[in-house]
């Protein structure tokens, strides 16, 4: 009970800041520049939900000792997808650290940037594949943080066969990546039918939107990590708790840790 209350404070809060994030589209053409450009802040902030959600799931991998291997092998791979993630969001610092001088993919790149991701094989008229990688993103939000965590909550035959081969995530921080999609199809509908409201002059409508979405599925993604990960250090710090009671309730355990196999104190 106690748990369910602080996911509902949770996606209350965490809604509230998620429609807050999607405000700048209605401000002026300088704040609008500042949150929804490349490097802005909204990028920014993506960047840094995705190494942080990379860096949470390396540790799971080196400290969840008793993990099975192919669950840990997926902690392995999330934790170097996430890393991934978060360098192309950023173009690997090529503006932050200057490296346009050193950009070799840059005639094949549909935006001369040092990314994957905008490589015209996969953006453009030469793409061999026929989706984009924010497509591609928007898929993986959707499986990871909200399909794979609700067809275990209705199915706990699959939850048992999903859990010791990959992480199932706490159904309820998903659901900000259905909230976060909601609320980015309602500002593609609504802003181009009312004109007043979006007030810069440049930047298209849907690439400010798409970097507020992304900002969006992010922060669902890291939430649902954290509260993953919470989960499971709360279990093994009560498992360590009745381990340390049944010992306190037996003396001769105690007694036994520090006698070798012939009875002598170490």
């Amino acid at each position: 009970m106690k748990q369910n209350k602080s996911y509902a404070a949770f996606l209350i809060i965490a809604t509230v800041f998620l429609a807050i994030t999607f405000t700048p589209l209605f401000a002026n053409e300088r704040t609008l520049d500042a949150f929804g450009r490349e490097d802005g802040i909204f990028e920014s902030l993506t960047a840094v939900y995705l190494f942080a959600t990379s860096v949470l799931f390396a540790v799971g991998f080196f400290r969840l000792r008793k993990s099975s291997w192919l669950l840990k092998l997926s902690y392995a791979g999330l934790a170097l997808i996430f890393f991934l993630g978060a360098g192309e969001e950023i173009s690997w610092g090529e503006r932050i650290f200057n490296l346009d001088d050193h950009n070799y993919i840059r005639g094949i790149n549909v935006q001369g940037e040092l990314t994957i991701h905008n490589l015209k094989y996969f953006q453009g008229d030469d793409a061999i594949i026929p989706v984009s990688a924010s497509q591609i993103f928007t898929a993986f939000a959707f499986v990871f943080a909200l399909i794979i965590p609700l067809v275990c909550r209705l199915s706990p035959k699959v939850a048992g066969f999903i859990a010791p081969l990959f992480p199932i995530m706490p159904l309820p921080p998903g659901i900000l990546v259905a909230v976060t999609y909601i609320f980015q199809k309602a500002m593609l509908r609504l802003l181009p039918v009312l004109p007043g409201l979006y007030k810069h002059p440049s930047m298209p409508i849907p690439q400010g939107v798409h970097e507020m979405r992304e900002h969006g599925y992010a922060f669902a993604l890291l939430a649902s990590t954290i509260f993953y990960f919470s989960r499971i250090w709360a279990a093994k710090t009560a498992e360590a708790g009745r381990e340390a009671q049944g010992d306190l309730a037996n003396p001769g355990s105690i007694l036994a840790v520090g006698m070798d196999n012939k009875g002598d104190k170490i």
